[in-house]
């Protein structure tokens, strides 16, 4: 097996260096994942590294399940014996199971999601005597987000940031919503990095003992490293210092959640003995989408000196559109879908139908219909700035009767029943979870109320006991019909503890579904409640796929991944539908038509980053991100006036279309008839 054919010279240079720092610059479609690949064979067989001594970390689950499975089709083997391949999350989180107790928690700790986080955040403000109502509980959490990537504690916070009404109010809340984390012995999703950090500061020999056992670490997507990912993985390189970090600061479009793509511009001044390797040969797109991206980053302020290009075939001229509006600019993108999916030029059967009588003349607008003819729609992507842009798109393509699929929209592992089962089964490995016991109590359990719930909660946390406690009953006051309620639940959790390691995941999601009584409340007559439980079959297949295994390790395991959960992992190439997903989303991803809508000043670039010049910059990043994700047509598409959030806003095209060259594009006005 030749680990280096099929590569070009760049890609086989940086495959084969494999000792001290590398930077590997890495424009979009260059290859990344097939270099990132075939370096890690190349150090399992050429170099005869030992599995155990590599580490490869990125930033979603998709794609470290990717790398896992190309690596083992590369060197034809079973995956047990490949290195840790995981998201910066899910292997912070496996050391943080396993070194748990200098940090005084349990290795069964909970993840909290936002919601979660957002209802710890809103108990915190109301015993503050504030009213949520007035308050932003996901601005709060936001900032402390941002505290925490930025390895700030609440003290440090208090006493540099706390300079206003709004960081005052944030140091409050911070000083305290820490400690109830660990009341309940709960990791939020930032605290997964951080934390290990702080270990590794507090405890040299812990460090020391990882860095030996890593020798080789690979960090995919560097650019969206924040502060905190940044010092880890210093860190953990610090002994070795064989570290190759790869990315594209082009594609860095994360900063409001802490990203900072300084850190791999900045990356040969920390490592001076750096060897900096460019990969610009482009293989997705055509030359005239490959011209036009770079036309859009050329104006770019700070960057890397990088020109992309390709070998592949010129392409179709950028299609620029204006239409009407919102519902105008949704039905030509479905018609236009359905016209390229069926094989037809122009002629698209449209059925004009009207959509709102006003008084005068029906307002019709024109839509193809799809026949259901077998194609591949996930070739398909549309890509917008905002969620809220979804709406018409996905109305068109219910009236085409178009398949789609949303990215982005309400996630599955947020959906009730699903949270109802989780919260059983996070109880069950961790009793001092309050958000868990609430939701249990307050959701699950007949005839409990938010009072007595309190007091139970209120004695476990004075007492330090769990909440399943039946001895802690005895002295809290709430009638003897809700005593015995409680105690009903304590017994419950014995006997699934009991159960627990004789079970697979899904045996367990059966015996909750039964003993909690939440599968008689669903099976109701509804439909509502066919399809939540519908949910929860679904659950089940994936507690089968990710979590085969019995007992306790199997379900921490499940926890664990769905706590880890992205948006991006719903993609499912093999769905036949078009892709619905924000330009946020879509990086990483590609598709053979893109059609980019919102192009107007206000979305793209949004209105939010006018003022701000770094944030203008990264728009710009934003739609070079859009227009690299297709391989051979992009459509950019802006309305003459558009209505969101109830108000109707006139249409300014978006400075980056002005930005394209005119030999690249071609320029159409729709008429509404």
């Amino acid at each position: 097996m030749d680990i280096l054919a099929d590569l070009n010279k760049k890609q086989i240079e940086a495959v084969t260096t494999t000792t001290g720092p590398v930077l590997v610059l890495a424009g979009a479609g260059s290859g990344k994942t097939r270099t990132l690949i075939h370096r890690l064979a190349y150090l399992l067989t050429a170099k005869n590294i030992l599995a155990p001594s590599v580490l490869a970390v990125t930033f979603t689950n998709k794609a470290a399940k990717e790398m896992h499975e190309r690596v083992g089709a590369l060197l034809g083997r079973p995956s047990t014996s490949f290195p840790l391949v995981g998201t910066f999350h899910s292997v912070s989180c496996r050391f943080l199971r396993r070194e748990a107790k200098l940090i005084d928690y349990p290795s069964h700790f909970s993840i909290y999601d936002e919601d979660d986080q957002l209802s710890l955040i809103k108990n915190i403000i109301k015993d503050l005597g504030l009213n949520v109502k007035q308050i932003q509980p996901r601005a709060v959490l936001g900032a402390i987000s941002r505290a925490k990537s930025d390895l700030i504690t609440p003290t440090q916070y208090e006493t540099d940031k706390a300079v206003d009404y709004f960081t005052k109010l944030v140091a409050q809340v911070y000083s305290r919503y820490q400690p109830a984390l660990r009341a309940n012995r709960a990791f939020d999703f930032d605290d997964l990095i951080n934390q290990m950090v702080w270990l590794w500061q507090a405890h040299p020999e812990v460090l020391k003992r990882y860095q030996n056992q890593f020798n080789y670490l690979l960090v995919d997507e560097y650019q969206d490293v924040n502060r905190a990912q940044y010092v880890w993985t210093k860190l953990l390189a610090g002994e070795s210092r064989n570290l190759c970090v790869v990315g594209d600061d082009w594609q860095s479009i994360y900063s409001w959640r802490g990203a900072d793509f300084g850190n791999i511009l900045r990356f040969a001044d920390d490592y001076p003995e750096a060897r900096v390797i460019k990969l610009e040969q482009n293989y997705r797109s055509t030359k005239i989408i490959i011209s036009a991206s770079n036309a859009i980053m050329e104006r770019a302020e700070l960057k890397a000196d990088k020109t992309l290009w390709t070998e592949n075939p010129k392409g179709e001229s950028i299609s620029i559109l204006e239409v009407e509006d919102e519902v105008a600019e949704a039905n030509f993108v479905v018609s236009e879908v359905i016209k390229l999916a069926q094989g037809k030029s122009n002629e698209a059967e449209l059925i004009y139908e009207p959509i709102e009588e006003t008084g005068l003349l029906p307002q019709i607008t024109p839509i193809a219909r799809y026949y259901g003819v077998d194609d591949d729609l996930h070739q398909f992507a549309v890509l917008y700035r905002t969620n809220a842009q979804s709406r018409a798109l996905e109305e068109a393509c219910l009236k085409a009767g178009l398949p789609y699929q949303l990215i982005g929209g309400v996630r599955f592992y947020e959906r009730r029943e699903i949270k109802d089962i989780l919260a059983y089964l996070r109880l069950l490995i961790n009793p001092f979870d309050s958000i868990s016991f609430r939701r249990v109590c307050l959701n699950l359990t007949h005839g409990l109320g938010l009072t007595s719930v309190e007091l139970v909660l209120q004695e476990a946390q004075t007492r330090q006991v769990n909440f399943l406690e039946e001895a802690l009953l005895k002295n809290v006051n709430i009638s003897s019909a809700r005593r015995e309620i409680f105690k009903k639940l304590a017994f419950l959790y014995k006997e699934l503890d009991k159960l627990l390691p004789k079970l697979s995941v899904t045996k367990l999601i059966d015996e909750v579904l039964k003993k909690s009584g939440l599968e008689e409340d669903l099976l109701d007559g509804t439909t509502e409640g066919e399809i939540r439980l519908s949910n929860i079959q679904e659950l089940k297949t994936v507690a089968e796929e990710r979590a085969p295994g019995k007992g306790r390790e199997a379900l921490e395991q499940f926890l664990t991944e769905v706590s880890l959960w992205q948006d991006q992992d719903s993609l499912n190439k093999r769905k036949n539908g078009i892709t619905l997903m924000t330009l946020h989303s879509a990086k990483g991803t590609e598709f053979k038509t893109v059609f980019l809508v919102g192009m107007e000043e206000g979305l793209t670039p949004h209105a939010s980053s006018l003022d701000d010049p770094r944030e203008l910059e990264e728009e710009r990043r934003l739609c070079y991100v859009g227009l690299t994700r297709a391989k051979e047509k992009v459509y950019c598409l802006y309305a003459s006036s558009r209505r969101l959030f109830g108000t109707v806003y006139p249409g300014i095209p978006s400075r980056f279309l002005g930005e394209l060259p005119e030999a690249l594009v071609q320029t159409t006005i729709i008429n509404p008839f």
